[in-house]
């Protein structure tokens, strides 16, 4: 749908669904979701693509991203060494997604 938008930046969303096959409910619910993460922008004149993200964007982390980061490390040690049961597992992925909702 990005690319859509990039190539034809003043197609209404009818216009999208046909294009691309899709249901008209997805198409506005797709299209929410690129707005609210900043990757398009939606004005009078139609549709705007923000740029892709670099390599040097992400240069210093964020607090977040690292958290997260250490998140995906503990959940893939935990999968290869099994060191907690998974009833421990799951609390500690809860407690850690609450801290990370608070950030």
């Amino acid at each position: 749908m990005y690319e859509f938008y990039k190539k034809h930046p003043q197609a209404k969303n009818p216009e999208v669904a046909e294009a691309l096959h899709w249901d008209p409910y997805h198409v506005k619910k797709y299209k929410f979701r690129l707005k609210s993460r900043g990757l398009i922008a939606v004005t009078p004149d139609g549709v705007e693509t923000a740029p892709p993200f670099s390599d040097e964007d992400m240069k210093e982390p964020s607090a977040k991203l690292a958290a997260y980061q250490h998140l995906y490390e503990v959940c893939i040690e935990r999968l290869e060494t099994k060191d907690m049961s998974d009833s421990q597992f799951i609390s500690l992925v809860q407690e850690i997604r609450m801290i990370l909702a608070k950030l």
